[in-house]
């Protein structure tokens, strides 16, 4: 039953990863801004949360409708894993072999849009001067960045589906197993009854 549970997660996984590409690709040949826009960003979420429902509950369906916190979550990480490593690794290829120079267009986006969010911060115009000039000195392309950032996706995304599965979760892993009944045993009610 684990193993049938576990090729939820990785099935979906795959579709999740599918879907990946298959934005970022668009999206890059198309108009490479919009890869920083946020709206860009709000849908990827949303199908993310979508995928991860879907996953728990297909795992729960195939599991025989019964599933512990473990059992609900487990297939949701491994979809988020496959879909976020695909992405991540399919868009350090993007930027960085298919179309270095990209960087830059997307990198100035970047620095706008941070421009536009510390502005109306509230922060003193020291603190947004040293947030400028950091932003200026990281490159968010690195290797070592698009880790951090991989990570962290994962990190956000796993505390999501651990509020999934509480929530879709219907058996204790605690509770102890019932005992099968044997309607073939010739019980000495079986007998009176013939």
């Amino acid at each position: 039953m684990k193993n049938a549970v576990n090729k939820v997660g990785v099935t979906f996984g795959i579709v999740l990863a599918i879907y990946f590409t298959l934005f970022n690709c668009v999206l890059f040949f198309t108009d490479k801004t919009l890869l920083a826009n946020t709206f860009a960003g709000f849908f990827n979420i949303a199908i993310i949360i979508i995928f991860g429902v879907i996953t728990i509950y297909n795992a729960r369906k195939t599991a025989g409708g019964y599933v512990t916190f473990r059992e609900a979550f487990t297939p949701y990480f491994i979809a988020i894993v496959i879909g976020l490593t695909v992405n991540y690794v399919l868009y350090n290829i993007l930027f960085n072999v298919v179309d270095p120079s990209a960087k830059e267009v997307l990198g100035k986006q970047l620095y706008e849009m941070l421009v536009k969010t510390l502005d109306g911060s509230g922060l003193a115009p020291e603190q947004i001067a040293e947030q400028l000039k950091k932003a200026k000195e990281s490159n968010p392309f690195a290797l070592q960045s698009q880790l951090f950032l991989w990570a962290g996706s994962i990190l956000r995304y796993s505390i999501l589906g651990l509020l999934l599965a509480a929530i879709f979760k219907n058996k204790s892993e605690f509770a102890q197993p019932h005992p099968e009944v044997n309607h073939d045993v010739d019980t000495d009610f079986n007998k009176d009854h013939k």
